[in-house]
């Protein structure tokens, strides 16, 4: 596997990196952006907060 320079989020499957550099708007969640895990190559869909502080 080739090395991903950060940030990153942890894929919650194998522990893969998301790198954040990928995420893009959902299709299906209003609100939630998706990206693909360079790990096991699943989709990773997260929700961020409505408070940026939070």
């Amino acid at each position: 596997m080739t090395e991903i320079a950060g940030p990153w989020l942890d894929c919650p499957w194998c522990a893969g990196p998301v790198p954040l550099a990928h995420l893009v708007p959902s299709d299906e969640e209003p609100g939630a952006v998706g990206a693909v895990c360079a790990g096991c190559g699943r989709r990773v869909t997260i929700t961020p907060p409505t408070d940026p502080r939070a």
